[in-house]
């Protein structure tokens, strides 16, 4: 028993016999770890968005929104972490331009909310942006329909309510627009009664051309076929 009590004694001893030494050291250790850790950089590489930012009255012509591909360099340490969208979301300020075709710079300044930690270094330094000045149109409306009526019948009149409707977007987008279209509205195998049907308006994905409404009423007035003269 007594030599068991030496034993734990003797080892107690080694962990308390300059206690204080021993901590310094394993700080200086831990220290010295984090430096070198410190020193060492990630890189890889993400894509970011940046958001164009216009005066009012003035509108981008494409995507507002860019997506651009850029490499991030962050250092290596036990707290960091890869930023979030939000961070990697930046926007360039086009409130002091007018209309026409400009070159702008992108870099990390784009991105406020990235930690200044990480330094970000876009692939393509530079993009080309065309701006457009907004104004309003008022434009017809025409119907259009697809497939046939029952058999026996055909369409008499076709209406549309409202049979014009305004329009806000680019200048020189509005300028190429005399009409706009439905999406196509079905009539198979319809007749003998009227049909009516909500319809909504054909516009280009990505244009900026906006209609003050989403959809408009198209009315099909159906007859009966004549049957030919002998």
């Amino acid at each position: 028993m007594n030599d068991t009590t030496s034993i734990l004694t003797r080892i107690a001893q080694i962990f308390v016999n300059n206690i204080g030494l021993k901590i310094l050291s394993v700080a200086f250790a831990l220290a010295l770890f984090l430096i070198v850790r410190n020193q060492q950089v990630r890189e890889f590489n993400r894509t970011v968005r940046v958001r164009l930012e216009t005066e009012r009255g003035i509108v981008v012509i494409g995507s507002p929104e860019r997506v651009l591909n850029a490499t991030l360099r962050m250092p290596d340490t036990l707290f960091s972490r890869v930023p979030s969208d939000d961070e990697l979301t930046g926007e360039i300020d086009l409130r002091k331009q007018n209309s026409g075709k400009i070159r702008v710079a992108v870099s990390g300044e784009n991105f406020p909310n990235l930690d200044k930690r990480y330094a970000l270094t876009m692939h393509e330094p530079f993009i080309d942006v065309e701006l457009d000045k907004l104004e309003h149109k008022r434009v017809q409306i025409k119907a259009v329909l697809q497939g046939l009526p029952k058999p026996g019948f055909e369409v008499s009149r076709v209406s549309v309510s409202p049979s014009e409707v305004d329009l806000i977007g680019a200048r020189q987008e509005l300028s190429k627009l005399d009409a706009l279209s439905t999406i196509p509205v079905d009539i198979t195998n319809l007749g003998g009664k009227d049909y009516s049907a909500q319809a909504g308006l054909s516009l280009d994905i990505g244009g900026t051309i906006r209609p003050f409404v989403d959809k408009v009423t198209v009315k099909v007035n159906f007859i009966e076929k004549q049957s030919p003269l002998k």
